[in-house]
């Protein structure tokens, strides 16, 4: 099965918890619960990324480089919770400041085998796919063979999910909480709790802001009262920036420390500008 096109320009907000609660109060008079999520208040989504040795999809981004893609697949939900465990597989492709998302969705075993090599069952003669599926896994394929893609790490966090009402019903806007990463490869699990890195102290969140038309006038005014500031903030780029020995070595050079989780910040000890500025997704070039 594949989703519609997803095309829209994206706001990131790092906030306190304390403010999210206040922020959500505000948003849930004016939009609902993610239907698409179950109408669940909260889910935890599992994320594998692939990339090649060179980490092109990082210096990609790093650079500004207008279009750009990355290859993941994602798990949502858990076997416990209102929303069963559902995998897809994505190519997020950045195109001039828009996101489009082309993903399909399948069986865990099938997303992993076409991100390993596995192609023949799914092209062969043809299947059940659409001529826009195989044009999908055809650029999955791409990716892996010609760009040598593979897995680089998983990352997973809590998402609270809400869709605009009638006045916005392209408005998505989420909550993500518990940011943590890993790279070593480990069996591929729903609601996976596996995790020793985590990129926020633990009271922040990312507040993130999707649409592909205007802001809605009441949203305007809820980022005005609260001063929040936009900024660029990457999980998977802050993941590698932190924890990867390859980026690491080549922003801070071959002897540089892994980063401790003891260099959180305490988030009421740094202004909103300053935290943004010393721990937003950091554009170095070698």
């Amino acid at each position: 099965m594949i989703l519609p096109r997803v095309d829209r320009t994206e706001f990131k907000f790092l906030i306190p918890l304390t403010m999210r609660d206040e922020v959500i109060e505000v948003v849930s008079k004016h939009a609902g619960y993610d239907e698409e999520a179950g109408g669940s208040s909260q889910y935890p989504i599992i994320s594998q990324y692939y990339d090649n040795d060179h980490r092109d999809c990082y210096w990609e981004k790093q650079r500004g480089q207008k279009s750009r893609r990355k290859l993941r697949i994602r798990v949502y939900g858990s076997s416990d919770s209102d929303i069963p465990p559902t995998t897809f597989i994505e190519v997020k492709h950045k195109c001039d400041g828009r996101g489009v998302k082309r993903r399909l969705r399948l069986p865990m075993e099938d997303a992993l085998e076409l991100v390993e090599g596995g192609t023949a069952k799914m092209l062969e003669d043809g299947g059940d796919l659409s001529r826009y599926e195989r044009m999908v896994v055809e650029e999955i394929i791409n990716l892996v063979e010609q760009r040598d893609f593979k897995f680089l790490c998983t990352m997973r966090y809590d998402r609270q999910a809400f869709v605009g009402g009638e006045d916005a019903p392209d408005l998505r806007i989420t909550f993500d909480t518990g940011i943590a990463c890993r790279f070593e490869k480990q069996e591929l699990q729903a609601d996976d709790d596996r995790f020793e890195h985590y990129l926020l102290n633990k009271d922040q969140c990312i507040m993130e802001v999707k649409t592909n038309s205007v802001v809605p006038t009441w949203l305007r005014q809820l980022v005005g009262e609260k001063h929040l500031v936009r900024q660029s903030f990457s999980k998977f780029c802050t993941a590698l920036e932190r924890h990867d020995p390859a980026v690491r070595e080549a922003l801070y050079g071959p002897n540089s420390v892994p980063f401790s989780k003891d260099d959180l910040p305490e988030y009421h000890d740094l202004p909103q500008k300053e935290l943004v500025d010393k721990y937003g997704s950091v554009t170095r070039t070698r």
